[in-house]
């Protein structure tokens, strides 16, 4: 049995443009670490291949400080070999880094044109392709030397799953996937992860992000580590760190702001400290329930960042306000007016009644 490890989608140097610049290079310096983490574990599972499907950096942009590192620890892994398929992020163009790099002889690098590496010794013949920016309506499947049957046959690229005829991202179907002969394809640009899968004969895999960048991109995330030999693979998935991003939605219908309060306290409490959440209320409520993220709690059991985002639909009862004279009532009257022309839009009746009840609406009305 041969061990191998797959990861992709590391996206190092993100900019993290939407970031102060302290908590930008935080975050860069976070997934210099996973990397590190990544390179730690091979030596300790005497990882024989590693396979990086894609999207190692996050752009042609790449500091010296990342180019070193990459450097020195390719050459700390002496004994596993490397193979790297360029991907939509980082394609392997005149100014790619990946001409510029001083690696190592364990580590390929694949370019543009469909190619295969013998691994006699292990009896693997790995084969691959990465973009150069030009080459991204290519199947990935196709197109690839004859492969030899007593070997394990592995490919390594980046591709889009299903992403339909126009997708720019190399795309393929699970039909392509079946009839491509190889005996594992290790895939990246799917940032959400897979299990170990198999169409026909063939398994493959996607990874997933190294590291959660946003909310977009929720969960644990790390890489595949596992075993191959002919006709059988086996991997699970290994977590790189704690930290991840999640959603919750918190139905508050019929609660009051202190009953709802305390249900999203539960909640949240579940997610662990390592988890940056995002609570979403849904439901219809009479009153306003602006819960501000200071409330949660601050504790060691709490997650470490919550934000709260307001999704209940105001139901609040307009007869009384109908007939009442009071600011309220004639703010209502006035607004139920505008809505009728289409004069404004339906949440501004809302956060209005909100304002009124001198509730702090300012989080509710921030950037997503």
């Amino acid at each position: 049995m041969i061990r191998f490890l797959h990861c992709g989608d590391l996206h190092l140097d993100a900019p993290f443009a939407l970031r102060s610049p302290t908590e930008a290079e935080r975050r860069r310096t976070e997934l210099r670490g996973d990397l590190s983490s990544l390179m730690l574990y091979i030596r300790q599972q005497k990882v024989a291949i590693c396979f990086i499907s894609g999207d190692l950096f996050d752009g042609t942009a790449v500091t010296p400080e990342t180019i070193s590192l990459l450097e020195r620890e390719f050459a700390s892994c002496p004994d596993c070999r490397f193979f790297v398929s360029p991907g939509n992020h980082d394609p392997l163009t005149a100014g790619s880094p990946y001409r510029t790099m001083k690696l190592p002889a364990n580590v390929h690098i694949f370019g543009s044109e469909k190619e295969r590496v013998c691994l006699d010794d292990l009896g693997v013949d790995v084969y691959g392709f990465g973009f150069d920016g030009r080459n991204g309506g290519t199947n990935p499947m196709l197109g690839y030397p004859h492969k030899d049957p007593a070997k394990i046959n592995i490919l390594c690229c980046h591709g889009d799953l299903e992403g339909g005829n126009a997708s720019p991202y190399c795309p393929f179907t699970k039909e392509d996937l079946a009839k491509s002969g190889f005996d594992y394809v290790a895939l990246g640009h799917i940032h959400k992860g897979t299990e170990l899968q198999k169409e026909g004969e063939v398994y493959w895999a996607y990874p997933g992000c190294i590291r959660g960048r946003g909310f977009d991109e929720t969960g644990y995330k790390g890489f595949l580590f596992g075993a191959m030999e002919k006709g059988n693979v086996a991997a699970k998935f290994i977590p790189v760190s704690n930290h991840r991003y999640e959603i919750a939605s918190v139905d508050v219908t019929g609660l009051t702001r202190t009953e709802a309060l305390e249900k999203v306290r539960k909640t949240a409490i579940t997610y662990g400290r390592e988890t940056v959440l995002r609570v979403i209320l849904t439901g219809q409520v009479e009153e306003g329930l602006v819960i501000l993220p200071g409330e949660i709690s601050h504790s060691a059991e709490y997650p470490a960042s919550v934000e709260i985002k307001d999704r209940t639909v105001l139901a609040p009862r307009f007869t009384e306000l109908e007939k009442s004279n009071t600011l309220k009532g004639v703010f209502y009257r006035l607004m139920a007016e505008k809505l009728e022309k289409g004069e404004i839009p339906s949440d501004a009746l809302k956060y209005g009644l909100l304002a009124l009840d001198d509730r702090n609406v300012t989080e509710e009305l921030g950037e997503e």
